[in-house]
């Protein structure tokens, strides 16, 4: 609504108005205008009408693009809730406000240049292994910003990336003989429910938030299967949440070895018996396979607390809950096992994630490769 108004100065009468035109939609920012020095009443309205008009049309001039990084990143992650898991919500927070906002957040869009963008991407490659998924994440929130017509340009994906930096790459992975020192350890330790995480951990390829997701009527104990449909991971608040599985191919049905089988059919007795004891009626097919002594969910961190442990107690070869996965694979190859089958059993989406990752074998392996070679040339 206008406000029209007459007012007296030296020069004689003359007419002025006020009104309010709208507001942001990004920033909620409202906008309000007052033109004076019109000689009638109808000029004076007038104008204002042609203000309201020009403003529908056009927009409060540069209102949209005068934005800070900070505001497009809100408006950015409300819109990203809308089409991810709440695990990669997690982790785009996590490295946004750690990494990204302290740089970009109080800066105005309209400011941030392609050379300050490049500057930040160096800056990141001499600190951070992650620096290529900072880069990315960052001109995703720009990419957004022009889908939204907030911005006319990314000047983060016009940067160059820095050569990867060549690392000593340590075997993350058990041989044969190590594999059996570690199992001989847990039995040691005697902890019946870690025992039994990895076993099914080593001897079935899956990632460790696929196994802490696992409930008993998961397992056909007929057929001696365990099918993976789902995933334990946390959220953006911190929260336990069981959601599908990273890929399409990653839903599996998987058979479990005798002595693989044993083992879980044993914990499941020994799960009954020790929770029983604590007060919870584990009977349910409904119970997951592994919780903690509430009976509740664990956090995916605590699989690399129990390994970190184990590891420094006894003293053994360095590895991550993920190094399982690969000794997994490494061992299906040498006992023989086809790509296409690896690539089964691990729930690869493409056979070429299973070359990438996979094609470096165990010593034993490499022996094995050079001993066929010579046997076929036979001189």
């Amino acid at each position: 609504m206008a406000m029209y108004k007459k007012y007296k100065t030296k020069k004689g009468v003359f007419w002025e108005f006020r009104t309010y035109l709208g507001s942001d939609e990004i920033t909620g920012k409202e906008f309000r205008a007052t033109r004076r020095g019109f000689k009638t009443k109808k000029e004076c309205q007038l104008a204002c009408r042609k203000l309201h008009l020009d403003y529908e049309q056009n927009g409060f001039e540069n209102s949209s693009k005068i934005i800070t990084f900070q505001q497009l990143y809100e408006l950015w992650l409300s819109q990203y809730r809308l089409s991810v898991k709440p695990s990669s919500i997690a982790l785009a927070q996590r490295f946004c406000k750690n990494h990204i906002l302290p740089v970009f957040g109080k800066l105005k869009l309209n400011k941030i240049t392609v050379a300050f963008c490049q500057k930040q991407v160096n800056i990141w490659h001499g600190k951070y292994k992650q620096y290529a998924y900072l880069r990315k994440q960052t001109a995703q929130i720009f990419k957004f910003g022009i889908a939204m017509e907030i911005m006319d340009s990314n000047p983060m994906s016009k940067t160059l990336i820095p050569r990867k930096k060549e690392e000593e790459k340590v075997d993350n992975f058990y041989d044969k003989e190590e594999l059996k020192q570690f199992f001989d350890c847990l039995t040691d330790f005697g902890n019946n429910k870690q025992f039994t995480f990895f076993r099914l951990l080593a001897f079935t390829g899956c990632r460790k938030s696929e196994l802490l997701a696992a409930q008993w009527h998961d397992i056909d104990f007929t057929e001696k299967k365990l099918t993976i449909g789902k995933t334990l991971a946390t959220d953006e608040f911190g929260k336990i949440v069981i959601q599908t599985p990273k890929t399409k191919s990653s839903e599996r049905t998987l058979e479990l070895d005798n002595k693989t089988f044993e083992i879980l059919s044993k914990w499941r007795m020994k799960q009954r018996e020790d929770y029983f004891k604590l007060g919870y009626n584990t009977n349910s097919e409904e119970q997951f396979i592994f919780t903690n002594n509430r009976n509740e969910l664990y956090y995916p961190q605590v699989v690399n607390d129990w390994l970190k442990y184990l590891i420094q107690k006894y003293q053994l070869k360095k590895i991550t809950p993920h190094g399982f996965r690969h000794t997994c694979a490494s061992l299906l190859f040498e006992a023989g096992a086809t790509v296409p089958e690896v690539q089964q059993q691990l729930g690869h989406k493409t056979s070429d994630v299973t070359l990438e990752i996979y094609t470096h074998v165990t010593n034993t392996g490499k022996k094995n490769t050079s001993d066929k070679l010579a046997k076929y040339c036979n001189f």
